[in-house]
């Protein structure tokens, strides 16, 4: 009987051990560190949600560490936090895993990244953006702007004396003044199906760059179908980008958000006479004020040049201002939100401007929400002279607004 009864539990110390070896084992704390950058492996993304989903632990912790800076995960999770100004993150959590998949979130950016937990403090380091975690793009060319140039510092491309080189860009390039080889399409197919996947092209992207002056500001105003597709695109979920002499297409399809100059007769729902807003004096630089914390913050933890090629602050340390410079004669001037809308325009950055026989204190950079996606304009643009070994103040801002 003795025999017998050290023989029972030798059979179960033998099953505990067997469970133990298949991963049941004791969860243990664990930590793991990064720095999140865009896909050039320089640009911190700040306010980005990192993640671990719901069953990826091995738990359901449904904790937030730190999260007050960024957007909950679209799913369920286990746990989050938001990335700091410089990129970087600090998640900790509890797991029974040695490998988990990291998910990182930002705008329409998303990624993932599988991670060996091989000791207590697992530092990522530099996590730049890899290409399959772009959105779909597509950029609008036009004669005063070169929204295209500042994707490609961003990794999104190769540059050529500080330009794209065309061919290499990881987005899609539309003709929108008559300067692309034959070969790229031209803004109107946007509106038309020409993949023959049921439904108009523009709907396929994540996000849509309007430069500053394209050639089609007529076929907006003359076409019903043109600004409900772009009013469709938004609502659906998707984020436009209009610069400078395209406020046409934010006037024009969304009156009811922003009240421009000129016009004043119009009633806030109803467009604006077109073109009515572009009365901006060229030539001006401002000192403008940045309205929004976290985008100041930023600007602080990276670096910027002027006009010349030189090193200088992207905000005055002092002032606490950031310079903005390349106004061109006839930039659309904001009055502010129309009335009822305040709560719902963001506004980014103001600044002291001239526009005809009269100067104050204009917004420069808004943004509101419609639906599930975003309209996002600025009165300045990229400024095409830049260098590519560094980045204008102004061009540091419509980067940081790219993530947003």
């Amino acid at each position: 009987m003795v025999q017998r009864w050290h023989f029972h539990i030798l059979v179960a110390l033998a099953i505990l051990i067997l469970l133990g070896s298949c991963g049941n084992s004791a969860p243990r704390d664990v930590e793991v560190r990064g720095k999140l950058l865009a896909p050039n492996g320089e640009t911190p993304i700040p306010g980005a949600t990192v993640f671990l989903e719901k069953d990826a632990v091995g738990l359901s912790l449904g904790e937030a560490q730190g999260a007050s800076d960024c957007a909950e995960p679209p799913v369920p999770y286990a746990t989050y936090t938001c990335t700091k100004p410089d990129g970087s993150f600090e998640l900790k959590f509890k797991t029974v895993k040695n490998q988990v998949k990291l998910r990182a979130n930002k705008g329409e950016f998303e990624a993932s990244f599988s991670i060996n937990l091989t000791q207590r403090v697992t530092d990522l380091g530099d996590m730049p953006l890899p290409e399959d975690s772009l959105p779909r793009i597509a950029v609008v060319t036009g004669y005063y702007d070169r929204m295209e140039d500042l994707l490609a510092k961003l990794g999104l491309g190769e540059l050529e004396n500080s330009q794209l080189k065309l061919g290499t860009e990881l987005f899609d390039l539309f003709n929108g003044d008559f300067r692309l080889p034959n070969g790229y399409p031209d803004f109107p197919e946007l509106f038309t199906d020409a993949d023959g996947d049921g439904q108009i092209d523009i709907l396929d992207y994540d996000i849509v760059f309007i430069n500053c002056g394209t050639a089609y500001e007529n076929d907006l105003i003359n076409k019903d179908s043109w600004r409900r597709s772009l009013h469709d695109f938004v609502s659906g979920g998707g984020l436009l980008y209009a610069t400078d002499l395209s406020y046409d297409y934010v006037e024009q399809v969304f009156p009811e958000y922003l009240d421009f100059l000129g016009s004043d007769g119009t009633p806030a729902n109803e467009p604006e006479t077109p073109s009515m807003a572009e009365q901006g004096d060229g030539g001006i630089t401002t000192e403008a004020e940045v309205q929004d914390d976290l985008l100041k913050t930023w600007l602080k933890n990276v670096s910027c040049i002027d006009s010349s090629g030189n090193p200088v602050d992207c905000i005055d340390p002092t002032s606490q201002k950031v310079h903005i410079e390349g106004f061109l004669g006839g930039w659309a001037v904001i009055n502010g939100a129309h009335e009822g809308m305040v709560d719902d325009v963001k506004f980014w950055v103001q600044g002291p401007v001239f526009w005809g026989v009269g100067s104050g204190v204009k917004p420069l950079t808004v943004s509101f929400n419609l639906g599930q996606g975003r309209v996002v304009y600025t009165s300045y643009h990229t400024e095409p002279g830049s260098f590519a070994n560094g980045y204008l103040p102004q061009e540091r801002i419509l980067e940081f607004l790219v993530f947003q």
